[in-house]
């Protein structure tokens, strides 16, 4: 791995960087709706009880 680091370019390691940034946001972007979803419905059993 530090071999294929090294022998990158400086516009290969800036093109990794972003799109692992990329990546990481659209993940916590997508695990939102989901945090959102687990309290409504840990709400809703709140009120049933």
């Amino acid at each position: 791995m530090q071999k294929w680091y090294r022998g990158m370019t400086k516009g290969q390691k800036v093109f990794v960087y972003v799109v692992s940034t990329a990546l990481i946001l659209c993940a916590g972007i997508g695990l939102l709706p989901l945090a959102v979803l687990i309290y409504l419905e840990l709400g809703n059993k709140d009120e049933a009880a």
